[in-house]
């Protein structure tokens, strides 16, 4: 177990994997050294895969990777008394928060509802909508009025540099998809 956590924290160092390819990698090693509770088949598993699954478990693939940031960061739980979480809600449906290490679909990245529901999450620089990874929901696509409504709000650009900014500090390896992620798009 040692052998694979140091080969992963030595890969992300030098930014050859990403945040979630190092929570997975973590997650996989503590697997096989049986570190996780009985009931957890296989940390691989998406929730899709269900039939793989025992009927008792209670730890989903999210109580997992906030096990692993524990590890990393000292904080075991993201609960709503966490003094490093900053919520913002947009179109009373879209949560973002500060702080959140997951970088997919985007940097700051909206929750549908709750800060805690995996999925669907929002890329609010596009309005494009992910019910799984690599799996977008076009149906739930924001419409152009829409994204105009989202960043006409000032404490939304706010909290987005906030967002990246704290994001570029704690993951030095990211690379953002655009030149100049302060910059804030314009509908």
């Amino acid at each position: 177990m040692r052998t694979l956590l140091t080969l992963a924290s030595i890969h992300y160092e030098l930014g050859l994997i990403s945040y979630d390819e190092f929570n997975e990698r973590y997650g996989v090693a503590l697997w096989l050294s049986n570190e996780l509770p009985e009931d957890v088949i296989d940390p691989r598993l998406s929730d899709d895969d269900e039939s793989l699954r025992t009927e008792e478990e209670n730890i989903d693939i999210d109580g997992i990777e906030v096990a692993i940031s524990g590890f990393e960061n000292g904080t075991k739980t993201l609960d709503d008394n966490d003094e490093n979480w900053l919520e913002l809600t947009c179109l009373n449906t879209w949560v973002f928060t500060k702080s959140d290490p997951d970088s997919y679909p985007s940097v700051p990245h909206g929750h549908y509802m709750n800060k805690n529901n995996k999925w669907p999450k929002l890329n609010p620089y596009t309005g494009r909508v992910f019910s799984r990874k690599n799996q977008e929901d076009k149906s739930k696509m924001l419409k152009k009025r829409e994204l105009k409504r989202l960043w006409s709000s000032e404490k939304l650009k706010t909290f987005c540099r906030e967002m990246i900014v704290w994001y570029q500090e704690k993951y030095p390896h990211y690379e953002f998809p655009v030149r100049r992620p302060l910059r804030m798009p314009r509908y």
